[in-house]
């Protein structure tokens, strides 16, 4: 007779794994979405149950879905960070040179959907955003070579409350004025303000963007500026058009196209900020400005198609060649120095240069001196050396009308001179920054003495040791309180 096998019992490995797999199943997962059937799947529920009931993103961006026992139960989509945003601007601590090199580091959380009813699981929201967040800056880094340091997003509070953003730890700093970007350098105003939200993905998110030198590990992010991007705001080019209104136009009456030199000017000085060094280069941005730019600059309009029009290089380089040069540089230096006058100026540097092919035009040779404002990278001043002297005199004519307190000058070693020391320290209360070479022995000595004793002069042990160690120089050491 046979007895009837009994049930198998299952080992203790057998046990572990199957509740592993029961967790896996039940476990909250957040997945990029890769697949074309997945993305238009993603597409079709945004459409359906986002309240903007739109699915395109902006710029750079990425598509994640939330699954739970396989099933997709939220949706979150990221795209490029907005162009321009004062309130964040200002958090950042952003110029707008930092912000056009480095707002790619930055991402908008543009979508949000929640498929599965709240009532289930009321914290679920924050889990799957936070979930997100740990793997956005790897997944970003994949797909488009750079990493986030920043993400923002915006909350409708006629809508909903944010909480599940507050629950995450972003950081409220305020709302938007109601616009919306509906085309291309256009703006419309929807009168629906938007509180916004922020998240640092890294701890020094904030010194990461807005630092004048980026840290090593991000510095191979920042980006070059486009030389054909517009540099200027509707207010700077207003204020520009009115400081070049006094320019003289050297052409004759007949055959004009641009009857307003000022236009010109402005398009000339708006190239070379955006990077541009050359004539052509000057024609070349100025055939790549659009319509609304064009109007801005008051250029001329074609009288049968009603289009702006843009100058050639030709003309462009005859009326700069026209021109009062003295004249051009004191208005383009005090529209400068207008505009940057709300910016403390942390550091100056100095130098003077010999123009190329100035000596072949005049019979001799043009040299300027020039003072470099090292954070906006703009001239703050500069003048012609006279002939028969040299850099040295000339400093405190170059440094006259600017106020330097607090502010670090720094310079090659010609002006390692006691002179030019005492006019920054005592005359501009400025710290300076100066080279020694060996041409001066004594001064050489003593400072190789204190840069190897325990004690030395620029900066502290910690400081020098973790900046600039990896740069091969002698580490320094600060000088102790009296």
């Amino acid at each position: 007779m046979r007895t009837p096998s009994k049930a198998r019992t299952p080992n203790g490995p057998e046990i572990v794994d199957e509740v592993l797999r029961e967790i896996s199943r039940t476990e909250l997962s957040v997945e990029l979405v890769i697949d074309s059937a997945d993305e238009k799947r993603w597409n079709q529920l945004v459409r359906k149950h986002h309240y903007l009931k739109e699915h395109r993103l902006v710029g750079e961006s990425l598509r994640y879905v939330a699954k739970q026992n396989g099933k997709w139960i939220a949706l979150l989509g990221w795209s490029s960070a907005a162009f321009h945003l004062r309130p964040r601007d200002a958090w950042i601590g952003w110029t707008d040179a930092q912000r056009h090199a480095t707002r790619h580091l930055l991402a908008c959380n543009t979508r949000f959907v929640i498929l599965k009813p709240k009532a289930h699981s009321p914290n679920r929201a924050s889990q799957i955003l936070s979930r997100n967040l740990h793997r956005l800056s790897d997944d970003w880094q994949q797909h488009y070579g750079h990493p986030i340091a920043l993400v923002e997003t915006y909350v409708d509070p006629d809508r909903f409350e944010g909480a599940c953003y507050r629950a995450a730890n972003w950081i409220e700093i305020g709302v938007t004025k109601g616009f919306g970007r509906s085309h291309l350098d256009f703006y419309q105003l929807h009168q629906k303000p938007k509180a916004i939200f922020l998240y640092p993905l890294h701890p020094q998110a904030r010194h990461i963007l807005s630092a004048p030198t980026m840290p090593a590990k991000w510095a191979p992010y920042r980006r070059q500026p486009d030389p054909r991007h517009y540099p200027l705001s509707g207010r700077q080019t207003k204020s520009l058009l009115q400081a070049l209104a006094a320019l003289k136009d050297p052409r004759r009456y007949r055959g004009w196209r641009h009857r307003q030199v000022a236009s010109i000017v402005a398009i000339a000085v708006a190239a070379m900020i955006a990077g541009n060094n050359t004539l052509i280069d000057f024609g070349d941005f100025a055939q790549n400005l659009n319509q609304n730019q064009l109007r801005s600059l008051r250029a001329s309009r074609c009288r049968k198609t009603r289009r702006y029009l843009a100058p050639s290089e030709a003309t462009i380089r005859r009326v700069l060649q026209g021109i009062d040069p003295k004249q051009l540089d004191a208005i383009i230096t005090d529209w400068l120095r207008s505009h940057l006058a709300e910016l403390n100026l942390s550091a100056l540097a100095i130098d003077g240069k010999c123009l190329r092919t100035a000596s072949k035009i005049q019979g001799q040779p043009l040299h300027l001196f020039i003072a470099l404002d090292t954070q906006t990278r703009l001239f703050r001043r500069q003048i012609q050396i006279p002939a028969k002297t040299n850099e040295i005199p000339s400093l405190p004519e170059l440094l006259k009308d600017l106020d330097l307190r607090g502010t670090l000058v720094s310079a090659d070693a010609l002006h390692t001179q006691k002179a030019s020391a005492v006019h920054l320290v005592e005359n501009k209360q400025a710290d300076y920054l100066l080279v020694v070479k060996d041409n001066q022995p004594k001064l050489f000595a003593r400072l190789a003495k204190l840069s190897t004793a325990s004690r030395g002069v620029f900066f502290s042990l910690r400081t020098s040791l973790s900046t600039r160690a990896t740069d091969g120089m002698t580490p320094a050491r600060s000088i102790p309180s009296r």
